[in-house]
């Protein structure tokens, strides 16, 4: 994988480090200790697809096959560890599970992945970021070594004992981890069944990255809420005070598909069950 050399360490800390393009990003080894737990975050298994972003000698690719029988795929600039990586793959034995391609990480098509792993630089994760918001499917899970992706907060994070670090003078590392949130910004037109009967429902949903919050408008009244995102699941809890004083707000599980949003909460036995589709302007 790659990473960042001491220099540039240093000029993070100090607040001087400029722009880098995929070419410029170095190359450092990662810990098998780290690699381990970039797999072990992702839950990495025989279904899934990875993708490694600057995969360097090929060591998270080829453990994702070998331990895992995941299918993955290194992107790498350098033709000499694209040489290495295969060479490595036929070893192990795993050379029909990976593929190896010598590619700038921009110029590349990773939409497929199931799981992103990264060791770059910060500005290349930021740079990275919109691509994979709105360009991966959500659920995508995607892990980085060291970088975060600005204030989009990780869904998980981990630190991990590195004596063995190649960049001196650190002796640990952070994984991190984020899933792809499904957009679910804007207006959406349906239903809510409850106990009283049907009533027609227009929600508007605003969205930074994996948090939303919602209002939900019913014949006479309104309910306001807000939730978490994960993948394409929605987890809602909405006040309907002004509806019906004195209930406990509705926690609704929601799920988000092909411009269709449902699901329900159980709150005091009874059951509501919210539907809508999206609006298209």
């Amino acid at each position: 994988m790659t990473a960042v050399l001491h220099m540039l360490l240093l000029g993070i800390a100090l607040g001087m480090l400029t722009p880098a393009h995929a070419d410029e990003v170095p190359y450092v080894t990662t810990p098998t200790g780290v690699v381990d737990a970039m797999l072990s975050i992702a839950g990495v298994g025989a279904e899934d697809y990875l993708f490694d972003l600057g995969s360097g000698d090929g060591r998270i690719v080829i453990a994702a096959a070998k331990q895992f029988h995941a299918r993955a795929v290194g992107i790498e600039f350098d033709g000499t560890l694209v040489a290495q990586s295969r060479e490595s793959a036929a070893r192990e034995g795993v050379s029909d599970r990976v593929t190896f391609l010598q590619q700038d990480i921009f110029a590349s098509d990773f939409r497929d992945a199931t799981v992103l792993t990264m060791y770059l630089l910060p500005e290349v994760n930021l740079d990275l970021r919109p691509r994979i918001l709105f360009g991966m499917r959500p659920g995508t899970r995607v892990v980085s070594h060291d970088w975060d992706m600005g204030d989009w907060e990780p869904d998980d994070r981990r630190v991990i004992p590195t004596p063995e670090k190649a960049v001196w003078p650190l002796t640990e590392s952070t994984v991190y981890l984020w899933i792809v949130p499904a957009r679910v910004a804007g207006y959406w037109r349906g239903t809510l069944v409850g106990p009283d009967g049907e009533e027609p429902v227009v929600i508007e949903f605003a969205q930074r990255f994996q948090n939303a919050t919602a209002n939900v408008w019913l014949r006479r009244w309104t309910m306001a809420g807000s939730g978490s995102i994960q993948g394409n699941s929605v987890s809602l809890r909405l006040d309907r005070s002004s509806w019906k004083p004195g209930s406990a707000p509705l926690n609704f599980t929601l799920r988000v598909d092909q411009g269709r949003i449902e699901g329900e909460a159980l709150e005091d036995r009874e059951r509501f069950l919210l539907r809508a589709g999206r609006v298209v302007d």
